[in-house]
């Protein structure tokens, strides 16, 4: 009884479908001939708009009113959609999507040609009007001869004619073009060169204008709109045809499946006994058992399954199994997971899987598809918990690779760790040093204290040297009293000398054991890739050779392998120390090299210097400190006190010289681009009593270059305030002529590099002239610098340089010898 009434049910919900699918169907294709009207329409205003659209494409004027074809277009993007909509292409197949494609990308190039034409059009008449305004200048001009300017106005007429009417002979124009071009170039004048530049661009704008109004005749819009029309009238006609046949194919389709149910049905009965053995085997077995629906539902746990996860069944039923996924297994994992058995291929895996008290364990996992008559039915997941084992592995593979009682890395973990870097530097171009440290008398301490006291003593030297390292830098214990530090991503040769540094000054302080307090130094050596070495094996080598180097320069202390670059590193570090002292303890003094003009010797200038007589080093140049103050960070304070010093000197010479105009500071870059540097030099100037006007601030072309926009805001402001802008060293940078002419600049100087070996060398005689002819022609003032000799100065002269500096005239000299110099 019961299975006939499955077998009604199971017939009369096919016949409701079949009803259902019916009427939807009729629906569907009475709705499709409803619509037909709307899309006919939007069809037939497409036809018009595309007339429109080629009747203003026909037209040619200066004055177009654009609000008719702007609608037109509008409308036809509109109809456009109407016919693109959902409904419409569901209704039509792929045939009329290409119609519809091929009608939209012709309609998007004539709007483009449309709008080119529009473009060109107010280009057209925005430059007639430019143009008539130089004809007019030029026709008011007293230097320009009479017969230019009748041409002139005779070229202008010509060319408004020949846009009115393009069978004007454009050849004799362009002619005329040309010759007034050749003119210019012996006899330059701006406005006629504007006017024939601007004339030329007029007429490519012309013949632009005319080639757009030819776009018609290629023109495939109107018969692919055309092609489209015809499309839905043939498909309108065929749903009529098609209607009958298709009802006739679903009655028949029905009654198959009718049959098909029917034949599955018996089938079910089978499986519903063989399914019933698997679950009586399953449920008795010793592993975690779970089956999932095709969906990845979970439709069977075993009394296994739920111990292992903590949850019950009724919890895990219709759950996905990611309910236990921990997020420690990574998607390329789940990734390949899925991929296989997806194929219908068994998948054996091990997951990190998390119980419901959130407590994680590891399981060996099988997962395979079930497949009955090559119809797959269900996931079925056999797992057994391996989380003792996994933990015992990892416990012996973290001794394998780990120090037992420091914790730290062991040589076997930093020698592969250093493996794997090496190849990155190599791909990224960086640096890595190593370090290879060894405690001085470490023996001592152990065979004197005990092997417990070393021990405690080795960890806290583990302690200390990870506190002055940076997390990414890789800490070893080698063997014994040696460690080891691989320092990463490095982009010069002082980073592992600075942590060398660090360390020592750490390990300075005595380290307290339970029941002892020892001091104890270190001695480091370094080795770097790839200056030194390209592979691990010598590096290591070479680090070792250089630590026993340090212990015997006395312990306590860091060499590296290359002796010229310890020595290199070691200078540097005087240097930054005798620095701090100098400025401490005014070390530093100000010298000025007059500036005077080549014509008659006049000293209208000084150029402020820093020097620097160092107590521990002697005479420093600039060139050596000037760029280790920048590192460091001195450069701030040097500079303040460069700049108010050579404000105070300067109101004293100017009292002694009548002709003294200016004081020249040299800027570093980190003090223009600093936030306050501009309130520290007006504060100087407020206490000192200067006028702005008298500072020339010296600024290098390299420096402004490498932040225009920044360095432009800066010089702008330095502008406003009085300041006078010079730039130093000019042709040794790459500086743009489009940049350089918006920077206030008020001066240039011809670097000496190029002043040296005038008059003889070619290539520095063309440089200096084309510096003088562009300051020359941007109204700047030039100074030629490094002048050393009466031939520099007489070939500067001669090619208008104004002012020159150099050991010719006078070698920088300090206050009192200055003064005296004004005095002789």
């Amino acid at each position: 009884m019961n299975s006939k009434s499955d077998k009604i049910s199971i017939l009369l919900w096919i016949f409701v479908l079949f009803i259902i699918g019916i009427f939807s169907y009729l629906y569907t294709i009475n709705s499709h001939l409803k619509q037909y009207s709307t899309y006919h329409n939007s069809i037939a205003k497409l036809e018009i708009l595309n007339k429109n659209l080629d009747n203003f494409l026909l037209k040619k004027s200066n004055f177009i009113n654009y609000d008719n074809i702007n609608k037109d277009i509008k409308e036809f993007e509109v109809n456009i959609e109407i016919l693109n909509s959902t409904n419409t292409k569901n209704n039509f197949n792929k045939k009329y999507l290409i119609y519809l494609k091929k009608v939209k990308n012709d309609f998007a190039k004539k709007a483009n040609i449309i709008e080119h034409f529009k473009s060109t059009n107010a280009q057209l008449v925005d430059s007639f009007h430019y143009l008539y305004d130089l004809n007019y200048a030029i026709s008011e001009s007293k230097t320009i001869p009479k017969d230019k300017i009748k041409l002139i106005n005779q070229l202008y007429l010509h060319i408004i004619k020949y846009y009115i009417n393009s069978t004007i002979d454009i050849r004799e124009i362009k002619k005329n073009l040309l010759y007034l071009k050749d003119y210019i170039k012996d006899k330059p004048s701006l406005e006629i060169e504007f006017f024939v530049n601007h004339a030329l661009v007029n007429l490519k704008y012309i013949s632009n204008f005319e080639n757009i109004t030819k776009f018609s005749s290629i023109d495939t819009l109107e018969t692919n709109i055309i092609q489209l029309h015809h499309f839905i009238d043939k498909d309108y006609k065929n749903k009529h045809e098609e209607e009958t046949k298709i009802v006739i194919l679903i009655f028949v389709f029905i009654l198959l499946t009718l049959f098909v149910l029917i034949f599955s049905y018996k089938k079910s009965l089978k499986i519903k006994a063989e399914l019933f053995g698997f679950k009586t085997a399953i449920e008795n077995s010793y592993n975690s058992v779970i089956m999932t629906d095709t969906d990845s539902n979970i439709v069977y746990v075993n009394d296994v399954a739920q111990k292992e996860t903590g949850y019950s069944k009724d919890e895990l039923m219709g759950q996905n199994p990611r309910i236990l996924n921990s997020g420690l297994n990574d998607e390329q994992f789940y990734l390949d997971m899925h991929n296989k058995i997806n194929n219908g291929e068994k998948w054996e895996g091990v997951f990190i899987n998390k119980r419901k008290d959130d407590s994680l364990y590891h399981e060996k996992v099988s997962i395979m598809p079930i497949f009955i008559d090559d119809k797959l039915v269900n996931y079925l997941a056999i797992k057994l918990n391996i989380t003792d084992y996994i933990e015992e592995k990892e416990k012996v593979e973290y001794m394998a690779y780990h120090d037992y009682l420091t914790k730290l890395p062991n040589r076997l973990n930093i020698e592969n760790y250093l493996e794997n870097r090496l190849k990155v530097a190599k791909r990224q171009n960086t640096k890595i040093a190593i370090l290879f440290i060894d405690l001085d008398r470490f023996k001592g301490i152990n065979d004197t204290l005990g092997h417990s006291v070393g021990d405690e003593l080795l960890i806290e030297v583990a302690s200390r040297l990870k506190q002055s390292l940076r997390k990414s830098d890789m800490l070893s214990r080698f063997g014994g009293d040696e460690f080891v530090v691989v320092i990463d991503g490095m982009d010069d040769n002082y980073s592992a000398a600075y942590v060398c540094e660090k360390i020592l000054k750490l390990f300075a302080l005595p380290i307290q054991t339970k029941q002892h307090q020892l001091n104890i130094t270190l001695s480091i050596g370094i080795s770097i890739f790839p200056d030194d070495a390209q592979n691990s094996t010598k590096l290591f080598k070479y680090a070792d050779i250089a630590m026993y180097k340090a212990k015997n320069a006395g312990k306590n202390t860091y060499r590296h392998y290359k002796i010229e670059l310890s020595k290199d590193v070691h200078n540097r570090f005087n240097m930054e120390q005798a620095l701090k002292y100098g400025m401490d303890n005014d070390e530093f003094y100000m010298v000025y090299q007059p500036q005077y003009t080549l014509s008659d010797k006049t000293i209208l200038g000084l150029e402020a210097l820093v020097r620097w007589e160092s107590k521990s080093l002697g005479f420093v140049g600039p060139d050596k400190f000037i760029p280790v103050c920048e590192d460091v960070g001195y450069i701030i304070d040097l500079g303040l006190f460069i700049f108010k010093q050579a404000c105070i000197d300067f109101l004293i010479f100017s009292k002694i010289s009548t002709t003294l105009e200016t004081i020249s500071i040299n800027i570093s870059a980190i003090q223009l681009y600093q936030n306050k540097f501009i309130d520290n030099i007006i504060d100087i100037i407020d206490e000192v009593g200067i006028q702005t006007q008298s500072i020339m601030i010296e600024i290098t072309e390299t420096h402004i270059m490498k932040n225009v926009i920044y360095s432009m805001n800066i010089l702008q402001k330095l502008k406003k305030l009085g300041f006078k802008i010079s730039i130093d060293d000019f042709g040794t940078g790459h500086s743009s002529l489009s940049y350089l002419k918006k920077f206030p600049i008020s001066e240039l100087k011809i670097d000496k590099s190029f002043v040296d070996n005038l008059p003889t060398d070619k290539d520095d005689v063309s440089i200096v002239k084309a510096i003088l002819a562009i300051s020359s022609s941007m109204e700047y003032i030039n100074v030629a610098e490094g002048i050393e000799n009466i031939e520099q100065e007489k070939f500067l002269q001669e090619n208008d340089c104004k002012i020159g500096q150099g050991y010719y005239f006078s070698k920088p000299l300090k206050k009192d010898n200055l003064i005296n110099f004004f005095n002789s």
